[in-house]
This record gives C-alpha cells, sequence and structure tokens, in this order.
C-alpha cells in the first residue's frame, strides 16, 4: 500500500523569514561599517562623548550585528536544529529583549524626528540617523522572533503545543512556584516605577533626567511597564497551570518576550553606568532611582532566565517519557 506524503515542512517559510530579517539589518549594520571606516556621513557636529569610546561602541555593535545575523541563519536552516540548545538560547533571549523594545518605540521616534528635525541622541547626529536606527531594531526584533518562532516549532514541538494542565508538576515545580513568586514581586516594582515615570511623575528622577526626558524616554519606561506585567502574567500561569486549558504557547511567548525586555532595557544603561563609574568616558545621566530599578531589572531578568530554564527541562523531560 502506497504511503500518503509526509506534511510539507515550514522549510521555505524559514528561508524567506530569516533572510528578510538579516535584510532588516543591514542598514545599521553598514552604517556601522561607515563610521568605523572613519566616515562622517550622519555626523552633524562632534559628540560630547570620548571619540575612542565611539569607535569602541561602534566595533561592538557591529559585533553584535553580526552574531544576530549568524543566529537567525541558524533559524533559517534545517541543521541549526543540530547546534546545541544554549547556545540558540541565551543569546536569542538576550537579543530579544534589547530589540523588543523599540518595537513600541520605534515608530513613534521616527515619526517624531522627521516631522520635527530634531536629532536623536545627544544632537550630534542628524534628523534621519534616529528614525532609520529605531526603525532597524524594530525590524530586526520582529524578524528575529519570526524565525526563532518557526525555528522552535519545528526543534521544539512539545512547547509550543498543548495546554498548561497537560503537563503534570515535576520535581522542580516547588523552586518554580517560588521562582515565579519571587519574580512577580520584583516585576511588580519595576511596572509600577516605570509606569508613574510613563504617566509625568518625576519621582527619582535626577535634575538633569527630568530636562532630558521626551517622548522616547516616557514610550519606553510605558513598554517596560507593559513587558513587566506580560512577563508576571506567562510566569503565573507556567508555574501555577491555571488556567488549565490555556494554550502553552502564550505564557511562553509573554515571559520569554516580557522578561528579555525588562532584562534588556535595564543591562544596557547599568552597563554604560558601570563604563562611567569605571572612567571609561562615557557620561550616563541614570542617576536618581533610575539605576536602582535597572538593577532590579537585571535581578528579575537572571530569576526569569533560571524559573524558564527549569520550566523548559520540565517540559523536554515529560516529552520525552511520552515518546518512551
Amino acid at each position: 500500500m502506497r504511503q500518503a506524503p509526509p506534511p510539507p515542512s515550514n522549510s521555505r517559510v524559514r528561508l524567506i523569514v530569516g533572510y528578510t530579517a538579516v535584510a532588516a539589518v543591514l542598514p545599521y549594520f553598514i552604517l556601522k561599517l561607515i563610521w568605523i571606516s572613519g566616515s562622517d556621513i550622519g555626523i552633524i557636529r562632534t559628540s560630547s562623548v570620548d571619540p575612542a569610546v565611539l569607535q569602541g561602541g561602534n566595533i561592538a555593535t557591529a559585533a553584535l550585528e553580526i552574531i544576530a545575523v549568524a543566529i537567525i541563519i541558524v533559524f533559517t536552516h534545517a541543521w541549526g536544529s543540530r547546534v546545541p540548545a544554549f547556545l540558540v538560547l541565551a543569546p536569542t533571549w538576550v537579543g530579544t529583549g534589547l530589540l523588543a523594545p523599540f518595537v513600541i518605540t520605534g515608530p513613534v521616534v521616527a515619526a517624531s524626528a522627521l516631522t520635527s528635525s530634531s536629532s536623536v541622541g545627544d544632537g550630534s547626529l542628524a534628523p534621519w540617523v534616529g528614525p532609520l536606527v529605531y526603525v532597524s531594531f524594530g525590524a530586526q526584533a520582529i524578524g528575529i522572533v519570526a524565525s526563532f518562532v518557526l525555528y522552535a516549532r519545528d526543534r521544539w514541538p512539545h512547547v509550543t503545543k498543548g495546554c498548561v494542565g497537560d503537563h503534570p508538576a515535576g520535581p522542580d515545580q516547588t523552586v518554580v512556584m517560588l521562582f515565579a513568586r519571587l519574580s512577580t514581586a520584583l516585576l511588580a516594582v519595576v511596572a509600577v516605577a516605570r509606569l508613574s515615570w510613563a504617566l509625568g511623575s518625576t519621582a527619582g528622577l535626577s535634575p538633569r533626567l527630568i530636562e532630558s526626558r521626551g517622548i522616547a524616554e516616557r514610550l519606553s519606561d510605558a513598554g517596560t511597564a507593559l513587558f513587566a506585567v506580560a512577563a508576571a502574567a506567562g510566569l503565573l500561569i507556567l508555574a501555577f497551570r491555571r488556567p488549565p486549558g490555556q494554550r502553552t504557547v502564550l505564557p511562553v511567548a509573554l515571559g520569554w518576550i516580557g522578561g528579555g525586555a525588562v532584562f534588556g532595557s535595564g543591562l544596557y544603561p547599568t552597563a554604560l553606568l558601570l563604563a562611567g563609574v569605571a572612567g571609561s568616558g562615557t557620561t550616563a545621566t541614570q542617576t536618581g532611582l533610575v539605576p536602582f530599578v535597572d538593577l532590579i531589572q537585571l535581578l528579575t531578568g537572571t530569576v526569569i532566565a533560571v524559573t524558564g530554564a527549569f520550566v523548559l527541562a520540565d517540559l523536554n523531560t515529560r516529552a520525552a517519557e511520552r515518546r518512551v
């Protein structure tokens, strides 16, 4: 008896989505290469930041874009399923977290900069640079997430299928529930602080930071508060398996993107602050309570990552037991 042909794979879709995401990286990457080569395209005046620091930052961000392209290519081709999971999950989570906020802020900042002819940053860049960077980052975030979803659906189908009630509690369930409660408490602090600043409160902000705040900063705070709520919701659903009929893919997505965004939006300013303390020449305007909230975000993101590792390990174990 002739067997039915196997169902079509999504390899063609993965190729299209993956290389579209690579194309989204190119505008920002090419601009960085131009600056690294010594060109002043897009630069209208000398920046207040030390030139050596700027060049180092350009090289570092260009290298990160190369890593992003490499990860996207892993997602795009079938051989990517043989890459060790930790080499895929860790950089993808951090990259998603760094880029996801630009999906919210990118279009608004781009429109604001284009309509008001104002520069983004310290005023050293041409007005068109800000929209290019913000829109490119937002497109990269969407492309990386889309290509990763297609990749994960093929490599870990048990994570994206079924309901939360279908997965019985494992031996690490008590630890997962404890970490979920701890993460939720920390996320609540982050959400309250960021939302208050987004709505116009200046509590905990330094005078210099108050003067420099605009639509981008307030929108970024609102986005971080939203991501914090999303991460808390995803973690609680996964940890307590309530409601049991909820599809597993939704809380996984909420925890992944929300937790990564909370971590990523605290990582960058904290790195700048530490670089300034170390005397690298950077100027950190994040003073007052802002560095404290950034640190809470880093700690919360770490706890979320550990919780996610427990959850994914448990899902993998249960899936293996069902196959046996």
